[in-house]
């Protein structure tokens, strides 16, 4: 029943901050709304720490060199956005335009000063665009965080990385550091039920800039997989384990299908 009260629980968080948040978009800056927005993030884990009674964990700190320039990671649940931003809450995100237009969290959004790209109608290349709002994220000293599958993941599962993430790190010249995760095991991805578990968001050895495409494309998959599975595998209990299905594997430098 854990799971039931921090449901409750967090819904009641996020309306709440939703209410107050609606009319402070209206009126304030974008610093009043990052800092509600932080809190939120905080609450989460929180709650998820204390009301659902999992452990998370946050490990790699120590690779870090201050706040890192782009944050490429795995994304497996809600849990990831919030532990992500109670860590670097001025972080930009690439989102969906059509946010901007929702009622009510249209003007949130915008104060997030997130990367914008468009998901609905027809999409010419956005990519100038992209680069543009990136370029403008790490000119205010802002992380840039980038999930390369554009989507959530069961554990053990993947998609196809998207070379858009090479793109902002070539522009930049930035490093690139990975993050791996185990989330989903606490927060499976749109699912009621959550799970007093443990699970961890690993920071990895940052790749420096100036690689070539094809390189960093597979260095970054090599990265992020292989910790991501080592963590489910370190973390799921053998019930939970049995029920994911670990369809793709490293095969001669490359992740391939089993």
């Amino acid at each position: 029943m854990r799971h039931v009260f921090f449901n409750l629980s967090f819904y009641a968080v996020t309306l709440v901050m939703a209410v107050v948040s609606v009319p402070v978009s209206l009126v304030g800056g974008n610093g009043p709304v990052r800092w509600m927005y932080a809190r939120w993030c905080r609450a989460t884990v929180w709650l998820v720490r204390n009301v659902l009674g999992a452990t998370v964990e946050v490990r790699g700190l120590d690779r870090l060199n201050g706040t890192p320039a782009l944050l490429v990671s795995k994304h497996q649940s809600e849990l990831d956005v919030a532990l992500m931003g109670a860590l670097f809450p001025e972080y930009g995100a690439i989102a969906m335009r059509e946010l901007d237009n929702y009622p009510l969290v249209g003007g949130i959004v915008r104060k997030l000063g997130h990367i914008k790209v468009s998901v609905e109608g027809e999409r010419k290349n956005q990519l100038p665009e992209v680069l543009a709002g990136a370029q403008r994220v790490h000119g205010e000293g802002r992380p840039i965080l980038i999930y390369p599958e554009g989507t959530l993941m069961h554990p053990g599962r993947k998609l196809r990385y998207r070379g858009g993430v090479w793109h902002i790190y070539d522009a930049l010249a930035v490093p690139a550091t990975p993050v791996a995760l185990s989330l989903g095991l606490v927060w499976p991805r749109r699912e009621w039920k959550k799970y007093p578990a443990a699970c961890a968001m690993e920071f990895l050895e940052p790749i420096p800039p100036g690689l070539a495409k094809n390189e960093f494309m597979a260095l970054l998959e090599d990265r992020i997989e292989t910790a991501t599975n080592a963590l489910v595998r370190e973390q799921a209990s053998p019930e939970r384990l049995e029920g994911f299905t670990f369809d793709y594997e490293e095969q001669g430098g490359g992740w391939k299908p089993k």
